[in-house]
């Protein structure tokens, strides 16, 4: 912790946020006797393999190797230092923290940490809510609520707000708050002048849809004009806080719906999403105002078993529904296409037709490969060249292909869809057999991935290290049998665990302990590490060290180990100092042959 904290504040935090608790905000959690499991986030992961265990108050997956405990967790998960998920936690459990400069006083941040970006967007919540049901200030905004059937309680519910028709409504806010335009820039909340200097708001005369992530928080915004920008909708620019491509609105609100129903609705707009929820059906949510991304899938897949995808049945919604079939499909997920009636959004044809016909059109949903079909049917009769024809029949090879790949083709299923589409296309079996064949081996191509951010590389890199091996040895064994450190103290010291990496810093964590006379707990040495990699190493070794046989036969081994490693360098040391030496010596008569040559008296050194 390096002094920031004390460590009583911290195990504080740690208690104060259960494990289950956390982790259950983030992914979908089942109860497996003692523990609980779940899809691991840290790696795709097709079937649970995340463990969290609520007696130690740890995670580990048995996949990826990820591990460690709650303050680890919201650090990996939101890809946070250990001092943000601190002040994440502490924030989540009301406790407040005495401020710590983590730079020198005068020295700028280049940008704002996640804490204080959902500190101002909480903020600038607040501003614009109070705008909208200030009497005459959101007297047009609640007008444009009421033409859309949009209820004061759903209104109050979803936290929506007003933006004024006013250049700097929340900068003057902000003046008044202390919150500076620099603040309010990095934000996304206000834009810098190019040529002029100062700023403006950036969201101006919109209503505007506060977008929490599923702890709460609210880490961005949407704003609909109720103007004439041409710009109908405006969300939040990318920060640390905030990318549109993983964020979902109304997962929030729709959670536990969602888990309860183990499925998922999917349509594109804010109003869509209020007015289904107003209506009594809470699992749908929306993309933000881009088509659904491989992130959204992955989000979505730790709370549903089947994601419903709601479009509008004109040609716009499913050339949507096709750009969307492909991300989900890699996501290996269970995906239906929902198309409303006579071309409404979901937002009308819930308010004309009511929930229960909106339901039946969700129930009606259909799987993606009759989709597909009756899509590629489509396009075969509009096509009236061989170039297009072939394009269709491709597109329909790729998704056939990723759903086997999926796991939704069996066998049996495939050969009669191959002879299906013989028939239609008139040609041999065996050449759709092969142009699918191609299309396996290039989607078994190994791909580059960046969905980890904090692997176990430098775990497993030195493990074939003798070492390396007796240092991880010595600490699994006195952390599983702490009373055996007593039969080595004095033969181990920091030194021997190298100058950085994971195995340090678990040695600095225990041994100053040990040395003291005092037994480590789990917990106080999780929160005395920072790094990922130290807690994954840490998780690994508490969990496996215990079944190695003899502990006290496996730290006399590693201790020789160490030793004949120091007696080598101690060897190699000498040998280099005697070489210098030598060196020096040779060096220093070259110089006295130089000085002396053509002296006669130094004849027989000429």
């Amino acid at each position: 912790m390096g002094g920031k904290w004390d460590d009583s504040l911290i195990s504080r935090i740690q208690q104060a946020n259960e494990i289950v608790d956390v982790v259950s905000e983030y992914l979908n959690l089942d109860k497996r006797g003692k523990e609980y499991v779940g899809l691991c986030p840290f790696h795709t992961d097709h079937k649970p393999s995340m463990y969290v265990s609520p007696p130690k108050q740890i995670f580990k997956c048995f996949a990826c190797g990820a591990g460690g405990d709650v303050l680890k967790f919201v650090q990996m998960k939101e890809n946070l230092t250990f001092v943000q998920a601190v002040e994440r936690l502490a924030q989540r459990a009301g406790i407040a923290l005495p401020a710590f400069k983590p730079r020198h006083q005068g020295e700028e941040q280049s940008s704002l940490s996640p804490n204080v970006l959902a500190k101002i967007n909480a903020w600038a919540t607040k501003h614009w809510v109070a705008n909208l049901w200030d009497e005459a200030k959101g007297a047009g905004a609640r007008q444009y609520l009421a033409q859309r059937n949009i209820s004061e309680e759903s209104a109050r519910k979803w936290g929506l707000g007003f933006a004024l028709e006013s250049w700097d409504d929340l900068i003057q806010k902000g003046l008044q708050d202390r919150i500076s335009e620099k603040l309010l820039v990095e934000g996304g909340l206000a834009v810098r002048r190019e040529e002029s200097g100062g700023c403006y708001d950036k969201f101006r005369n919109r209503l505007m849809f506060p977008i929490a992530d599923v702890t709460g928080r609210v880490v961005g915004f949407g704003g609909r004009t109720l103007g004439t920008d041409p710009a109908k909708y405006m969300n939040s620019p990318a920060t640390a806080l905030f990318d549109k491509s993983q964020q979902l609105y109304g997962l929030r609100q729709g959670r536990e719906a969602i888990v309860k129903a183990k499925r998922a609705v999917v349509v594109e707009g804010y109003t869509d999403v209020i007015m289904a929820h107003q209506h009594g059906v809470q699992t749908v949510v929306a993309a933000l105002g881009t088509s659904l991304t491989s992130e959204h899938a992955k989000v979505l897949r730790r709370y549903a078993e089947r994601i419903v995808l709601v479009f509008d049945s004109d040609v716009a919604g499913r050339t949507a529904a096709n750009r969307a079939l492909e991300v989900c499909l890699t996501g290996k997920v269970d995906i239906r296409l929902a198309f409303v009636p006579e071309g409404k959004d979901p937002c009308d044809y819930v308010l004309e037709a009511g929930p229960e016909a909106f339901e039946a059109v969700i129930e009606a949903a259909e799987d993606v490969l009759s989709f597909k079909w009756k899509h590629l049917a489509d396009e075969l009769a509009a096509q009236d060249n061989l170039a297009g024809r072939t394009e269709a029949v491709q597109q329909f090879l790729k998704t056939v292909a990723m759903a086997v790949q999926a796991g939704k083709v069996d066998s049996l299923s495939l050969a009669m869809l191959i002879g299906r589409l013989s028939s239609m296309l008139k040609m041999p079996k065996s050449f759709i057999d092969d142009e699918l064949k191609k299309l396996f081996l290039q989607k078994t191509k190994p791909e580059r991935t960046q969905e980890q951010p904090h692997r176990i590389v430098d775990i497993k890199e030195t493990a074939e290290d003798p070492a390396h091996k007796a240092r991880r040895e010595i600490l699994e064994v006195i952390l599983h049998e702490p009373a055996l450190y007593v039969s080595i103290k004095g033969r181990l010291k920091l030194k021997d665990f190298g100058g950085g990496g994971p195995l340090r810093e678990i040695a600095e964590a225990v041994l100053p302990l040990f040395d003291a006379g005092i037994e480590p707990e789990l917990a106080q040495i999780y929160r005395s590490i920072e790094s990922p990699q130290s807690a994954m190493l840490l998780t690994q070794m508490t969990s496996d060290g215990g079944a190695k046989g003899s502990g006290l036969r496996r730290l006399e081994d590693s201790l020789a180990m160490l030793d004949q490693q120091r007696h080598q360098k101690a060897i190699d040391t000498h040998k280099q100092r005697l070489a210098d030496e030598g060196l020096d010596a040779l060096q220093q008569i070259h110089e006295r042959l130089k000085q002396q040559k053509g002296n006669l008296r130094c004849g027989g050194l000429q």
